[in-house]
């Protein structure tokens, strides 16, 4: 991962770290394997996004909501393209070339970032 997306917390970087390892495979992938893919990624960030929901939740995260809704959104836009994908197949490939890996930075370094600092704050290091 690069650098500055690096949030020194080894459990987040290792969940965003599989993520792009996800993407990437998802961008390289032929047509006929493009909507399994698609349910992996979005099952990895499922399963990405409860696992930091609940530190948030065990550390009374001040920031839980926001980055909740964040969390929502994120997932709801993920499940939306992967809906249309499924009707027609070539819907879901801008989203998943052109726009999802900007949206997974974005979230880094707007959201997960504060969450980062907070943990560090209290010394932990999930």
């Amino acid at each position: 991962m690069q650098d500055n997306l690096q949030l020194n917390i080894p459990l987040m970087d290792k969940m965003h770290d599989d993520f792009l390892d996800l993407l990437s495979t998802i961008k390289s992938c032929n047509d006929s394997e493009f909507l399994q893919h698609f349910e992996e990624i979005i099952n990895h960030t499922k399963e990405h996004f409860a696992s930091e929901e609940s530190i948030m939740t065990e550390q009374n995260f001040y920031g839980r909501q926001e980055h909740l809704d964040e969390h929502i959104n994120l997932l709801n836009e993920m499940i939306y393209f992967y809906e249309k994908a499924r009707k027609f197949p070539t819907f879901g490939k801008p989203y998943i070339n052109d726009y999802a890996y900007e949206k997974f930075k974005r979230h880094i370094i707007n959201i997960d970032s504060q969450f980062a600092m907070f943990l560090k704050e209290q010394n932990i290091s999930s």
